[in-house]
């Protein structure tokens, strides 16, 4: 009797570990999309970016390729006060 019912209970140890398995693999899964989605986006705003730069024909042009670049602008070096200042 003893050995049925500790069959009985590895048995559904067994099984609630398979559904949890499936459950972290379903995570898993969706994560790995949501992943590639964003690095999609990324890859295809640098290539609209590479597009841009490529047809710029002046400094202004230029610019315009990187707009949250010139937004984040506080004055003379940026924001943080890196990069080049102007001359």
């Amino acid at each position: 009797m003893k050995a049925i019912v500790a069959a009985g209970a590895l048995a559904i140890g067994l099984v609630s570990f398979a559904a949890l398995a499936q459950q972290e693999q379903q995570r898993f899964e969706e994560l790995k999309q949501r992943t590639e989605r964003r690095v999609q986006e990324r890859i295809a705003d640098l290539q609209g970016r590479l597009t841009c730069v490529q047809n710029a024909q002046d400094p202004e042009a230029l610019r315009a390729c990187f707009p949250q670049r010139a937004a984040g602008r506080a004055g003379p070096g940026g924001p943080n006060g890196s990069g080049p200042k102007p001359q």
